[in-house]
């Protein structure tokens, strides 16, 4: 299409829209292609020529039109060499899928976790005529992604690229990542992720440095994520980058640095945070405490990561004391007590100040990953998040004996934080819990939150037992009903498992 040609066609639409009466048909050059293709119809009518004209100018212009080139052609997905899943585990995963809203619902919450879990340990890789439908259900149910995103391997993150509505797959860390720098320079984040988390590993000051190399550039939520990376092998040599990263721009980075900097005893935050701790919070004779909270909270305070106020309206100089007493290295209280954190735990604090002294020191156990400090806080009414520091045979113990001497009306959230599948002695304990709680005639519905977690957490081996109190219950009864579901449930867990034989 030329110039000449797209003016005549201007032309030609003025000319109709005023009318040939007012206007003269535009002429066009006879020594031209289209010129010489007018001049072979000739019309004595004004209005004619015009329609002829345009008739021919529409097709020269579409005629004189070049082809478009086309989308560039995808990359090609990498390989993924791990071997399929069974037929059989294949046609599992399908129906948990492609099941109904309600039972979909079940299923992703009781039997869609074990199948991600199996097919993971055992090296398979996700079947693709299933992987849309995978990364759909991970995408509103966030606790699955890591499961999916391994499982899917390349070609999830290959599909992540085409639909936006996948974009998290691309922020999983990869487990397989190639050893070629090239992918911290053009991956997705989650290749970087790996890549720096793999290296990491491998060469600590090596990932930190390529870290530096690129800190300026990445985008705030990145440099939070990459430096939670450098928790694996912290050491002294990382001071000097989290101190500068104190500093950053974005909140959830200098919490992350001063999070990591509490945890190494030795450093200049550890020494800055131990000085305070000294002045607010010292022995007093053999049993008691002496609480004296910072007034102000001073420009260095804040650097090292107190803020002003609390967010959730807590009494400012309470919020201070607190936020100090968390970041303070554990092992200090011990020097400044001279006692185990046992004996610490033991003496009586100042009412008003209790809360916030031993909500930090659980703090500090949770975030310092202290096993002591949160053996010896774990207990009733401490804080659920200081079990995931124990051990985790510890752990189900912990829970097993709460749950024998309190039963189970306040044991979800320590449930929940238990490995699957539960030990044998904290099975145990859960199902003498159910059926005291049936003989008892306590509503079923009260356990609702339990028994799904048992459903997925109980060792399948355990179904028979199950189905013995269904009977014993009365199986048109409410807990015999409840027994008869979670019985089911143990038992397809029982053939989801064999069908990865």
């Amino acid at each position: 299409m030329t110039i000449a040609t797209e003016a005549l066609w201007d032309d030609l639409v003025s000319t109709a829209l005023v009318g040939t009466a007012k206007r003269a048909v535009p002429d066009v050059d006879r020594g031209s292609a289209l010129g010489a293709a007018l001049a072979a119809v000739p019309r004595e009518d004004a209005a004619e020529r015009l329609l002829d004209a345009a008739a021919l100018a529409l097709v020269h212009r579409r005629a004189g039109r070049l082809p478009g080139t086309g989308a560039a052609p995808l990359a090609e997905c990498a390989p993924d060499p791990r071997p399929a899943v069974p037929s059989r585990a294949q046609g599992r995963l399908r129906v948990l899928l492609g099941s109904g809203v309600g039972e979909r619902r079940t299923a992703i919450a009781e039997l869609l976790p074990e199948w991600l879990a199996e097919a993971r340990a055992r090296g398979f890789r996700a079947p693709e005529s299933e992987l849309p439908a995978l990364l759909d259900v991970a995408r509103s149910h966030s606790e699955l992604r890591a499961d999916v995103a391994a499982l899917a391997g390349p070609r999830g993150r290959w599909l992540a690229r085409l639909n936006p509505d996948w974009a998290w797959a691309a922020r999983v860390a990869a487990e397989e990542v190639a050893q070629d720098e090239s992918v911290w320079e053009h991956g997705l984040f989650g290749e970087r992720l790996g890549y720096l988390t793999a290296l990491r590993e491998r060469d600590p000051g090596a990932a930190r440095e390529l870290l530096a190399k690129t800190w300026r550039s990445e985008p705030a939520e990145d440099r939070a994520r990459f430096l939670a990376v450098l928790r694996d092998g912290l050491s002294a040599d990382d001071e000097d980058f989290l101190e500068a990263a104190l500093d950053d721009r974005a909140k959830a980075v200098r919490t992350g640095a001063a999070a990591l900097l509490s945890v190494l005893p030795e450093s200049a935050f550890a020494a800055r945070m131990t000085e305070r701790a000294r002045a607010c919070v010292r022995p007093e004779g053999s049993s008691g405490v002496t609480v004296v909270p910072p007034d102000t909270c001073d420009e260095s305070m804040r650097r090292d990561g107190i803020t002003e106020t609390s967010p959730t309206g807590r009494e400012k100089r309470a919020w201070w004391l607190g936020e100090i007493v968390a970041a303070t290295p554990l092992a200090a209280w011990t020097v400044i007590f001279g006692e185990s954190p046992t004996e610490i735990l033991a003496r009586s604090l100042p009412r008003r100040w209790a809360e916030d002294i031993r909500d930090g020191w659980a703090r500090a156990a949770v975030q310092q990953q202290n096993v002591a400090w949160a053996r010896a806080q774990a207990g009733r009414g401490a804080p659920t998040r200081l079990l995931s520091v124990l051990p985790p045979g510890e752990r189900a113990v912990h829970v097993a004996a709460h749950v024998e001497e309190h039963g189970l009306s306040e044991a979800f959230q320590l449930l929940a934080g238990c490995p699957a599948i539960w030990p044998a002695a904290l099975g145990r304990a859960v199902v003498d819990a159910l059926a005291r709680a049936a003989r008892e005639s306590a509503y079923p519905w009260s356990f609702s939150g339990v028994t799904g977690l048992a459903a997925r957490s109980l060792d399948p081996a355990v179904a028979g037992e199950i189905e013995g109190l269904a009977v014993a219950a009365g199986e048109d009864g409410y807990w015999g009903r409840a027994f008869g579901e979670l019985a089911a449930t143990l038992r397809e867990r029982a053939v989801l498992r064999a069908e990865f034989a």
